[in-house]
């Protein structure tokens, strides 16, 4: 982990909007932590390493297009690249029947 992007990704986060709830109540913003952030765990390989925020963006855009999902952009600890990811709370698709709807 390089020092520099450590510094980076953790400013990121904290400029997020609910930086409070995902770092003291859903502890998502710790992932950032995890060598998974930056490493797939499935295959162990790393993961897709984007040049700049913008990049992630479109890619996590046309991803949330493809399955129904919210994808989130973050900027890795373990390398000088961006990653897009989803996180528990974004596994549900936002039009899921399964959800109880009102009459």
């Amino acid at each position: 982990m390089k020092i520099k992007n450590l510094y980076l990704a953790v400013c990121e986060q904290l400029t997020r909007k609910g930086a409070w709830r995902n770092i003291f109540v859903t502890h998502n913003a710790f992932g950032i932590l995890s060598r998974y952030s930056h490493t797939a765990r499935r295959s162990g390989k790393p993961k897709v390493s984007y040049p700049t925020k913008a990049v992630a963006m479109k890619a996590a855009e046309a991803m949330s297009t493809k399955y129904g999902v919210h994808f989130s952009v973050y900027k890795c600890a373990w390398c000088d690249g961006w990653h897009v990811g989803k996180n528990a709370q974004n596994k549900i698709k936002p039009n899921d029947d399964s959800v109880a709807k009102e009459p």
